[in-house]
């Protein structure tokens, strides 16, 4: 019996490990601190995560392939780092143009609403 109890909380903890609670999600989509803005090399500021597709969406791809690259991803590093969203971080790594990181933005964006 003493078997059956131990199991069924480290089931429970097990389904814990990786959801978010609805406040933390709500976080993600707040404005940064002005100091931890996403500054883009053409100038432009961003301040959160509703700001990222629109500015995926509007800068060129020499400005998006400055910040991803072979050797870096901005955008990933910023969400994680600065936003705390390691979902969205991991998901914007594997991206390698603009339209898709607009779609995975944009889709994490709907979760984070619901």
């Amino acid at each position: 019996m003493r078997k059956k109890k131990t199991v069924r909380k480290r089931n429970q903890k097990k389904r814990k490990i990786g959801k978010e609670s609805d406040l933390q999600m709500k976080e993600y989509l707040k404005d940064t601190p002005p100091d931890k803005c996403f500054w883009v090399n053409n100038g432009w500021i961003i301040r959160n995560l509703e700001e990222l597709p629109i500015a995926l969406d509007n800068m060129s791809d020499d400005t998006f392939n400055y910040h991803v690259n072979k050797d870096k991803n901005d955008f990933s590093k910023w969400v994680r780092d600065v936003i705390g969203d390691e979902t969205l971080a991991r998901s914007l790594e594997r991206v390698k143009n603009r339209e898709d990181a607009i779609k995975i933005v944009n889709k994490r964006i709907k979760q984070l609403k619901r």
